[in-house]
């Protein structure tokens, strides 16, 4: 429980406290408005009642100034005014305002004490009211007033009947009002200790609820700086062994376990893991088997994370490759709602993992997810670009062996010209500068360069430009091969589509025979070009069926 500051302490009402600053400033009150009275009272007195009354005032300044204690106090000043009362009826009888006073005693007394007090003063005051009665009755001690009337028994015993009811209805009327104050002041009290109970509760759960938050905010921050790591991996080795490497340092899990499914989702391989134990478990694979009680099936079936303790939870099973396990939390490796591993994650806390936790932790595992299927498929794209620069490459070299062991190609510029070199198998000892022809990582030919004059040494920005020449002069090659090749294919598709169409002129068999005869023979520049209907004689191999033959020369 907090300290509860001065502002809430001050709303708790002290009515001990409020007594006794009340009796004070009545006391006070009293000295200052008593002077007044004093003197007037002093003026007619005689000597021996200017002592009395100015020893009762020196008692009310004694008691108000002098740190006395709160019961002396109200009786000091209770017994000043009894006495004043007293005396003012012993001199005067009935008509005086002598029973002021007694009632202002009992008013205080019923104030400052409980109701047994009260009772008592008053039941004091009516008892001094009779004795005086009785003295002045019996001529013991005659009234002292030089004016005042003769009293009569009767007198008394109304002025006695008048004092009883006016200080009874007193009595009751402050004790109604103090029993209803102490209701509402118990009532208060009651509410002020229900307020400060939620006050405390509220804070309590302000207090637990931004813990949570600054710890989700923790992760969260942790989260963003795993991922930014792991985006940045191309090689998908060491992808894992930084996730299962980071989550453990960064998130305080003694072990982290990366596991990769098969393609038929039966078996999940450890594929990296932060413990030592885990370490020797790599490459091994566990069986994913339809079981409740199996966390990894669970995970994978339903694509949500699996939580479980040994506090609080029934389906905790301990796993016998890590005993120190209290807390466990899987979460399922997912590339477009499919399942291809899940990342298991160990704890030796009790109930170390909740919903916020898996939460913010899937996030980061979708993620790593994401980075795993990237790094895949950009390895796959780099196998398949490299398998095609190869088939490239393989292409390349037999397409220009078969164009050059065709033609022997080689030109060079002389001081005459631009001319053709037939010879080109010689050695050439001159010195001069060679650059290949590379075309897709295959050598097709030789640039070869020869200062005038004497030879010179080719610095390396020369060097540089002719292979950069040498480039270009191989793209263009190739350009002017394919372009070769294409019209080729153009013009035998144009031959193939003009005979097609000549044969096709009529539905006469002999005249298509006839056409495709003589349209061979006119293509091609032959001597002889014949077309046979039927199987023929000397081929007796059943092999399929032969519906003619086909003979150019």
């Amino acid at each position: 429980m907090r300290n509860s500051s001065p502002d809430s302490l001050s709303a708790a009402f002290d009515y001990t406290g409020w007594r006794e600053q009340f009796i004070l400033t009545i006391l006070r009150i009293a000295c200052v408005l008593g002077v007044a009275l004093l003197l007037l009272v002093l003026a007619d007195a005689t000597a021996s009642e200017r002592i009395f009354f100015i020893g009762l005032y020196l008692m009310l300044v004694m008691i108000t100034l002098l740190p006395v204690p709160y019961r002396i106090r109200v009786l000091t000043l209770l017994g000043v005014i009894f006495i004043n009362g007293a005396y003012t009826i012993l001199t005067w009888g009935p008509w005086s305002d002598g029973s002021l006073f007694l009632l202002v005693a009992v008013a205080l007394a019923s104030l400052l004490f409980d109701r047994r007090v009260d009772y008592f003063v008053l039941g004091a005051n009516l008892i001094s009211i009779l004795t005086i009665a009785s003295l002045q009755q019996t001529g013991v001690y005659p009234l002292m007033g030089t004016r005042v009337p003769i009293t009569t028994l009767s007198d008394w015993a109304v002025y006695s009947v008048g004092f009883s009811i006016a200080g009874i209805i007193i009595v009751v009327a402050i004790g109604q009002f103090k029993a209803e104050f102490a209701r509402v002041i118990n009532d208060m009290q009651n509410t002020f200790k229900t307020l400060m109970t939620e006050r405390t509760q509220l804070e309590d759960r302000v207090r637990e609820r931004t813990e949570e938050l600054e710890l989700q905010t923790n992760q969260l921050r942790t989260s963003t700086h795993v991922a930014r790591i792991v985006a940045e991996i191309q090689n998908i080795n060491e992808l894992m062994e930084t996730v299962t490497k980071l989550t453990s340092e960064k998130f305080e899990y003694y072990h982290v376990g990366l596991y990769i499914l098969d393609e038929h989702k039966k078996t999940a391989f450890l594929q990296a893991a932060s413990s030592a134990t885990g370490k020797q478990l790599i490459g091994q694979g566990f069986r994913i088997e339809p079981d409740r009680r199996n966390a990894i099936n669970l995970v994978v079936e339903q694509n949500r994370p699996y939580i479980s303790s040994d506090v609080g939870f029934t389906n905790f099973v301990r796993d016998i490759n890590f005993p120190l396990t209290r807390s466990r939390m899987i979460l399922p490796l997912a590339v477009r709602g499919d399942v291809i591993g899940v990342l298991d994650m160990h704890s030796d806390q009790p109930q170390a993992f909740n919903t916020q936790d898996a939460e913010v932790l899937q996030t980061l595992t979708d993620l790593v997810a994401i980075s795993f299927d990237n790094v895949r498929l950009i390895n796959e794209t780099k196998n398949l670009l490299s398998q095609l620069e190869i088939n490239t490459s393989i292409q390349t070299r037999e397409t220009w062996s078969k164009l050059t062991s065709r033609r022997k190609s080689a030109y060079q510029y002389t001081p005459a010209g631009v001319r053709p070199v037939f010879s080109i198998g010689k050695p050439d000892n001159d010195d001069g500068l060679r650059v290949p022809l590379i075309l897709y990582g295959q050598n097709i030919g030789t640039i070869k360069l020869k200062r005038k004059g004497y030879a010179a040494d080719w610095t390396e920005r020369e060097r540089s430009l002719v292979a950069k020449i040498a480039d270009q002069v191989a793209l263009a090659l190739e350009n002017s091969r394919l372009v070769d090749e294409a019209q080729k294919s153009a013009l035998r598709d144009q031959m193939i589509a003009n005979i097609s169409s000549r044969v096709r002129e009529t539905l006469d068999v002999e005249s298509v025979i006839r056409t495709a005869a003589t349209e061979l023979r006119r293509v091609f520049d032959l001597k002889e070009a014949e077309i046979s209907i039927g199987s023929p004689q000397a081929d007796a191999r059943p092999a399929r069926k032969n519906t003619g033959a086909l003979r150019l020369k």
